[in-house]
C-alpha cells in the first residue's frame, strides 16, 4: 500500500487493533529467536535440526495458504479476488514470521519486518473492502435525521 491516504484510513479504522498485535507479537516472535549465545559445535548440531524445523513450518503456513485461496466461485470476481488474496497475504506473513525465528541474515530479516508490515496493510484493507460499512442517509423520509431527532 503505497498511498499514503489510503494507510491513514487503514490506520484508522477498528482493524488496526488486530494489525498492531501482530506487528507486536512477530518483534516478540524475533526478539526470542536471537540466541547468540551457542557455541560452534551446538550451533552446528543445532542447524540440522533447525532447518528441518524451518522447512516443516514454512511447508504448514504455504500448505493454510493454498487451503485458504480455494473459495467457491460466488460469480462476484473482486469479492473473489479479494477471498483469495487475504489468505494468500497471510501465508507470506506466516513464512516471514518463520524466517524471524530461524533466518540470521540480517538484510532477509528487514526484509520479512517488511512484508508483515506491507501484508498486514493490504489485509486489513482488502478487508474494509470485503465489507465496506453502509452508507446512511442524512435524513429519513419523515423529516428526523439518523438519530431520530426531527428537523427543523
Amino acid at each position: 500500500m503505497k498511498n499514503p491516504a489510503s494507510l491513514a484510513v487503514v490506520l484508522g479504522s477498528s482493524m488496526a487493533i488486530p494489525f498492531v498485535a501482530a506487528i507486536v507479537l512477530a518483534l516478540i516472535l524475533s526478539a526470542e529467536s536471537y540466541d547468540v549465545t551457542h557455541s560452534a559445535d551446538h550451533h552446528q548440531a543445532a542447524t540440522k535440526g533447525t532447518e528441518s524445523s524451518f522447512y516443516s513450518e514454512v511447508a504448514n503456513a504455504n500448505a493454510r495458504m493454498h487451503a485458504g485461496m480455494e473459495v467457491a466461485p460466488s460469480g462476484d470476481v473482486d469479492q473473489d479476488f479479494v477471498r483469495m488474496m487475504i489468505p494468500h497475504h497471510q501465508g507470506a506473513i506466516d513464512m516471514a514470521l518463520v524466517l524471524l525465528k530461524y533466518g540470521r541474515d540480517e538484510r532477509l530479516r528487514r526484509l520479512a519486518h517488511s512484508i508483515i508490515v506491507q501484508q498486514g496493510q493490504e489485509i486489513t484493507y482488502m478487508r474494509t473492502l470485503q465489507d465496506p460499512p453502509s452508507v446512511q442517509p442524512s435524513t429519513t423520509h419523515n423529516g428526523a435525521d439518523h438519530r431520530g431527532h426531527v428537523n427543523e
